[in-house]
């Protein structure tokens, strides 16, 4: 009965009982048949598998994931055929289509080049060879020849002209048919327009506007490449700088992974510390590799700005420091991008062109009055000798369009709206150019700040560092305090290097935003 008792509870305490064989043996069973049962309780309990979470189960699974092969590398012959790139026939000055081509063969565009600029070279270089910059100046050569087309409207024109006529007059009653042979010539003709109610003078102001914006065109292009450049140069810099602080990192981990080593052979870590080294060189091994990526992308991005005639991997030579300072005041210097930006010429002159198609559109329907003079000869071959004859012919035109449908007056209308969408461009333009000055401006000051923090986060990050391993090494410290204070150095590392180039990014944006890159 004591033990069916015991087994219906096992968390039950034996009863106190008379002293009795039945009692003794009530005793001696009861525990070990209740721990027993108490175990075989809890033993499904932990075999029982944890329910995967959600989040968990959108990971992908380390374990089942296999590792794509790396894309085939170009195999080079000992003597390459053609290597001449096709950007060289392409620089030279196409002037047909089929000029026009591109690389052929995967040699071509095989990079085998690589070059160290410094920030000056490659804005000089950008300047020479960058497609915007040629199209910027291509387009100021066409607006010269607008300009000059306008003006030969105010010249008169000289032609000649001759016609050369066979004819078979019909006869009546059956006769022979009279053939003719005329030729008939204007030796010199002038025409010159005297009057055309100020057409060709619009016409030639708006040919001038457009050489002007042509010309602002190609100002605002040299600053904005300028800058594009400039940016990607940072760029890089910035991806080297991360290159260089994942490596020390790499390294550093290295070293950490080695002692955690070292003191698992002489009985003083744990395989615990092994595994948390080695997770960590994981993870900045990983973080190498990005850099090293962004590193090369940038290099690409930088040489398609510079347009080299040949594949190129440029290199950035300059150290990453401030690269000068700012003596101007936030409010001078938004007076002064006021006054310098070719943004804000190019909104007036915009605005001068859409007056001078109205006055075009107004003049087009004026009187117009054209004067003439003509030297004219004639013969005929078939008559005597005297049928060759000079003459002259002097005289003028008049114009007048009484109604055109309306034309005239929606050209008009067309030209002052012109007119107003300068004027709000103007606003909008100089709302834009004072918000990047003055985003500009204070990037800056931040970013002279955050140089003088990062200095300082990095002196100590590194006697952090080091007290760190001494205390691991002492055996008062920990591996999580060395791994910590890595991370810690690492990061203020890389916000030096931050800081350093935003300053740099702020300042080409000032002098753009004066005109002075």
């Amino acid at each position: 009965m004591a033990m069916q008792n015991g087994a219906r509870d096992p968390l039950q305490l034996p009863q106190r009982q008379t002293n009795s064989a039945g009692s003794q043996l009530n005793l001696a069973c009861s525990a070990p048949c209740g721990l027993l049962l108490s175990l075989l309780w809890a033993v499904p309990a932990l075999a029982q598998p944890e329910a995967p979470s959600s989040a968990a189960s959108a990971l992908p699974n380390s374990r089942e994931i296999l590792t794509p092969p790396p894309p085939p590398t170009l195999s080079i012959p000992p003597n390459p055929a053609d290597s001449t790139p096709a950007a060289d026939l392409t620089l030279k000055g196409a002037l047909t289509a089929e000029e026009l081509v591109v690389p052929q063969s995967p040699l071509q565009v095989r990079i085998e080049r690589r070059e160290g600029l410094s920030l000056e070279e490659a804005l000089e270089i950008a300047v020479a060879q960058n497609p915007a910059v040629q199209q910027a100046r291509l387009a100021v050569e066409r607006a010269e020849a607008g300009v000059a087309l306008a003006q030969a409207a105010f010249a008169p024109t000289l032609s000649s002209r001759a016609n050369y006529q066979y004819s078979e007059a019909p006869s009546p009653g059956g006769g022979p048919r009279r053939e003719s042979h005329t030729l008939s010539a204007s030796v010199v003709r002038v025409e010159y327009t005297a009057f055309d109610s100020g057409l060709r003078e619009q016409n030639l102001k708006l040919a001038q506007e457009a050489l002007r914006i042509a010309q602002l065109q190609l100002e605002q292009t040299l600053q904005t490449v300028k800058q594009a450049v400039a940016n990607a140069y940072y760029d890089l810099q910035s991806a080297d700088a991360r290159v260089a602080i994942s490596q020390a990192a790499v390294e550093s981990s290295e070293a950490t992974l080695r002692d955690a080593q070292a003191r698992e052979r002489a009985g003083l870590g744990t395989r615990f510390e092994i595994l948390q080294a080695e997770t960590e060189l994981a993870n900045n091994r990983q973080t190498l590799l990005v850099a090293q990526n962004t590193q090369q992308l940038n290099r690409r991005r930088l040489a398609e700005l510079l347009n080299f005639p040949s594949p190129t991997d440029v290199l950035a030579s300059d150290r990453i420091e401030p690269m000068g300072e700012w003596d101007l005041s936030l409010e001078e210097t938004i007076i002064a991008a006021f006054a310098q930006r070719q943004e804000l010429e190019r909104r007036r002159r915009e605005l001068e062109q859409a007056q001078s198609r109205l006055r075009l559109a107004q003049a087009r329907n004026g009187p117009r009055i054209g004067l003439f003079a003509s030297l004219d000869a004639v013969n005929d071959f078939n008559a005597s000798r005297n049928s060759f004859d000079v003459g002259y012919s002097v005289g003028a035109n008049f114009s007048l369009t009484w109604f055109d449908g309306g034309e005239a007056a929606a050209q008009a209308r067309q030209a002052q709206i012109d007119g107003q969408v300068a004027v709000s461009n103007f606003v909008g333009t100089r709302n834009e150019i004072q918000r990047g000055v003055e985003e500009a401006f204070l990037t800056l000051s931040s970013s002279r700040e955050q140089i003088d923090s990062a200095k300082v986060a990095i002196a100590s990050a590194e006697e952090s560092l080091r007290l760190a391993r001494l205390r691991l090494q002492a055996g008062v410290g920990t591996q999580t305090e060395v791994i910590n204070a890595e991370a810690a150095l690492t990061t203020a590392r890389g916000n030096l290097s931050n800081a350093v180039i935003a300053y740099n990014r702020a300042l080409v944006q000032l002098k753009r935003a004066i005109g002075s890159l």
